[in-house]
């Protein structure tokens, strides 16, 4: 009888409760490459903060690639400099099909504080079409995964779209 107890007890809390969940993000997690191009450095502070704390990365399927030949998406910070300019490209190149483009930050969507000068491009506003615009100066770490999380989600509105 006991056995027939402990049975009923193991089964009973094991057993799925109901329906399944759909998930809120693919079951491949995303792999982004953070290229910081210049500026304050301050928004690529804020993506350092967001990939060592306990923001919770893997359960929103989120993860940070040390080359951007493993990555789907490219996220910039700061505003692209003519020295960081090839630097950006040749990520961009070297990332396999399909892929995307994150602008983190004021300076990284349209050069922010800095002008269009002999060292300073401007943002990527100008220069690419970008997938998806996180707006900050600087945005926090929160807002940021917020951002990417709307963008994975399919029944969120898509974040919003700035195209050259």
């Amino acid at each position: 009888m006991p056995t027939v107890l402990m049975r009923a007890l193991f089964t009973s809390l094991l057993a799925p409760s109901g329906p399944a969940l759909p998930p809120v993000v693919s079951r491949t997690p995303l792999v982004f490459f953070h290229v910081d191009s210049g500026g304050c450095e301050a928004c690529g502070l804020e993506v350092e903060a967001l990939m060592t704390g306990n923001y919770g990365l893997a359960e929103a399927g989120v993860t940070f690639a040390d080359s951007p030949r493993t990555a789907d998406m490219l996220l910039v910070t700061g505003c692209c400099s003519r020295m960081m300019a090839p630097v950006v490209k040749a990520a961009w190149e070297t990332m396999p099909q399909p892929k995307g483009l994150l602008a983190v930050g004021a300076c990284a969507i349209d050069g922010g504080p800095f002008s269009r000068n002999y060292a300073v491009l401007g943002g990527l506003q100008a220069q690419a079409s970008v997938d998806c615009a996180i707006p900050g100066c600087p945005p926090s770490p929160d807002a940021i995964l917020d951002g990417i999380i709307r963008l994975l989600s399919p029944t969120s509105p898509p974040p919003p779209r700035v195209d050259a």
